[in-house]
């Protein structure tokens, strides 16, 4: 079972905190079994978060989304599992079988999303989706 390590350039608390951060991408090790995070990010832009992501490999991301709701600014913090089509089937079951895992250890997340499709990686998108289950 994978567990969250640190890289050289990243602290624990950076890692484990989601709140250090707008952005983070998280890999599996696959020699080590330990999950990375290759990129931590203080900017607000969904468009560099988009830049971030491997488009062939999976991976786990963490957005921290902000938005307008009912007139007033709302933050949520996304746990992303991205799961490309140009991926392998192995590596697809691989990054699914360790998502709860990996979500768990992280100190906070608002939604838990599963993404395969890039149109599904849009501010708007994200937006939508949260506002939908916010209703419920």
């Amino acid at each position: 079972m994978p567990s969250l390590c640190r890289r050289a350039s990243v602290s624990s608390a950076q890692l484990y905190d989601t709140s250090a951060y707008k952005y983070a991408i998280f890999d599996i090790d696959k020699l080590q079994k330990d999950i990375y995070a290759p990129s931590n990010v203080h900017t607000d832009d969904y468009t560099s978060f988009r830049s971030f992501l491997p488009a062939h490999r999976c991976c786990y991301a963490v957005y921290r989304l902000t938005f307008i709701y009912k007139l007033r600014p709302a933050s949520a913090v996304i746990f992303y599992t991205w799961l490309p089509a140009d991926a392998s089937n192995e590596e697809k079951q691989l990054y699914m079988a360790n998502s709860n895992n990996v979500a768990d250890q992280l100190s906070h997340y608002d939604f838990r999303f599963e993404c395969s499709e890039w149109k599904e990686f849009q501010h708007s998108a994200a937006v939508s989706r949260i506002i939908k289950l916010m209703k419920y």
